[in-house]
């Protein structure tokens, strides 16, 4: 089982020079549908010294990414990036149960996607990382029309509404319910952030159709969240680039 480090953050300080993992063979086993091979090469990777965190976004998450590349070149069959994609959410889940639990901030996250594979994969590792920070994650998947989720955000009452998108035919749908949104307030003080790839590729989308936050990945979106959590910061815009010059 993966073993969860404190504070999901990086470990520091090992002694020994860890082993460089080929993720180019990771992804020739999720391509290829190997389901034993991927199991053996991620607890590979744990055993070498990373811990959860660490295979979801340095393994996992640019794995997702070059899977979804390769669909978009036409380089792969669409039936061997829906295996991929299948795999790497099983993975996922499984790595879901070593990342460290902090204390419940009692606060409800609904988490969607669009249709697609990489998005809804996207969707469901934020969902993950929310969770164990302590949010209430209710994850619906990928492809919820509007007014359905509109219709689900009445019944639960969240605080946030957090969707990942890839096709610009997602935006309008988004667009539908946060117009719904401001005209009924089902819930007063409700923040909806979006992310993934329509809003990567087009900056300045998020703010257009009048998201509270951004952010480009699964990790981006979580820090957004939590700056959004601890206070009324609307327009919070994590990109990769902004989230690593942070860090620095």
């Amino acid at each position: 089982m993966p073993q969860a480090n404190k504070g999901n953050t990086p470990s520091q300080g090992s002694r020994a020079p860890r082993r460089i993992f080929d993720i180019e063979q990771f992804i020739k086993l999720l391509v290829a549908g190997d389901r034993v091979g991927c199991r053996d090469f991620l607890r590979e990777y744990i055993a070498a010294g990373n811990d959860s965190l660490q295979a979801l976004e340095s393994l996992i998450w640019p794995a997702c990414a070059a899977i979804d590349q390769l669909s978009r070149r036409d380089q792969i069959l669409p039936i061997h990036e829906h295996a991929a994609m299948m795999l790497l959410a099983q993975l996922v889940q499984r790595l879901e149960c070593g990342l460290v639990k902090h204390p419940a901030r009692c606060r409800q996250v609904i988490v969607t996607s669009g249709r697609s594979p990489s998005e809804e994969l996207a969707a469901e590792i934020f969902a993950g990382l929310a969770e164990a920070d302590g949010f209430d994650v209710v994850f619906l998947g990928g492809g919820v029309e509007s007014d359905d989720l509109f219709a689900e955000v009445g019944r639960r009452l969240p605080q946030f509404v957090i969707s990942f998108a890839a096709a610009g035919s997602d935006a309008p749908r988004l667009r539908r319910l946060i117009d719904a949104v401001r005209r009924q307030d089902p819930v007063p003080g409700l923040q909806i952030g979006v992310g993934g790839g329509v809003f990567e590729r087009v900056p300045g989308l998020a703010e257009e159709i009048g998201a509270h936050f951004s952010g480009d990945t699964p990790f981006d979106m979580l820090e957004a969240l939590q700056q959004a959590a601890s206070g009324p910061r609307a327009g919070v815009n994590l990109s990769s680039h902004a989230r690593r010059a942070r860090a620095a």
